[in-house]
């Protein structure tokens, strides 16, 4: 799949550590998984996360203040 391009390795930590780190400070309930997730939206606007996880990603931001869009199966009206 990484050779036909249809999966990207995206090495995140390295050039967005000091982006997850603020994350990390700003949400005490927020893991490193979510940090990367909250960082990947913000690299690609336009990809939904599909998650269960609702209660913690309806409160987490982007870096311009906006939502991270979801997805979440067994949820309606999840705004994005």
């Amino acid at each position: 799949m990484i050779d036909a391009g249809a999966l990207v390795l995206e090495p995140l930590v390295q050039r967005q550590a000091a982006r997850m780190g603020r994350l990390l400070a700003d949400y005490t309930q927020m893991d490193f998984g979510d940090a990367t997730l909250v960082v990947l939206s913000e690299l690609y606007p336009r990809a939904k996360l599909v998650t269960l996880d609702v209660r913690d990603f309806m409160i987490y931001r982007r870096i311009d203040g906006t939502p991270v869009p979801i997805i979440a199966p067994g949820h309606s009206q999840i705004p994005t």
